[in-house]
């Protein structure tokens, strides 16, 4: 279970990196977008190494260094995380915003969900409807824990996703016409395919629009000669039951922490 922890662990952060600026420093890996200093996840520690305080201390400072530009301090940490770093964070203050399960499918999914057609998103019109699909999602909030996004960190995220591109595929899911969900794939250089950032709006929910994106993008990933698929379960929110049901079983926690800095 360790190796295909690691697997995972590994995918994410490759896919989180992707079209930001990496830095890597003696005790962990930052990721930064200077152009949207608001976006989280462009701008974050993750692959902590620090043990000691003379360890956590430097990754601290390489923090403060080149992430200067934003006023948060965000770090994702895994399994990995040394528990002394944990420590630390809980110690300064930092919130602990999410937990998410990371999921790997066991077996083959046999329900194939809802009837939909499945949209690429690569036009400039693709992306302004993704746009609008997430503006929806931030507006509901449970994929956000509650947190206020503004319509600007937003559009500043789906920027970070049209970067990401081709490499980290988008897709909208259509019915009668109509964006109704959105989701993305990747393959990622180790051999794990993931399948992430999922949203349903409420009026299409309970019709297996969901089931039928994770069973057409596993299907790709497996095609594409991914080892293992997976993908992230909010742990407040229903749709880990549904991926349980649909053949994914619990590897491992992942987390956030977020501080905001003092002006």
């Amino acid at each position: 279970m360790t190796d295909l922890a690691r697997i995972i662990a590994e995918a994410y952060r490759w896919q989180r990196r992707l079209g930001n600026t990496q830095i890597t420093t003696a005790h962990c890996h930052i990721v930064a977008d200077p152009s949207h200093p608001n976006v989280w996840d462009a701008n974050h520690a993750d692959e902590v190494t620090a043990q000691t305080d003379a360890e956590v201390d430097e990754a601290f400072r390489a923090m403060d260094e080149h992430l200067a530009h934003t006023r948060w301090r965000v770090v994702h940490t895994d399994q990995f995380t040394p528990g002394a770093f944990l420590a630390r964070l809980a110690l300064d203050d930092f919130d602990e915003r999410s937990v998410t399960i990371q999921m790997a499918l066991q077996e083959d999914i046999i329900d194939r969900g809802a009837s939909i057609t499945l949209h690429p998103v690569v036009s400039t019109a693709d992306w302004d409807n993704l746009l609008k699909l997430v503006l929806a999602d931030h507006a509901e909030g449970r994929r956000t824990s509650g947190t206020g996004v503004s319509p600007e960190v937003s559009a500043g995220i789906v920027a970070g996703y049209r970067a990401k591109s081709p490499a980290y595929q988008f897709h909208l899911a259509v019915q009668d016409g109509e964006p109704v969900a959105y989701g993305a794939h990747a393959a990622a250089p180790n051999g794990a395919g993931m399948i992430e950032d999922l949203f349903t709006l409420q009026s299409a929910r309970r019709r297996g629009v969901a089931t039928a994106m994770i069973a057409a993008f596993a299907d790709r990933l497996r095609a594409a000669g991914c080892r293992t698929v997976f993908l992230g379960a909010l742990s407040t929110e229903k749709p880990k039951h549904l991926y349980a049901r649909l053949g994914f079983r619990p590897v491992m926690l992942a987390r956030t922490w977020v501080r905001e800095m003092a002006p």
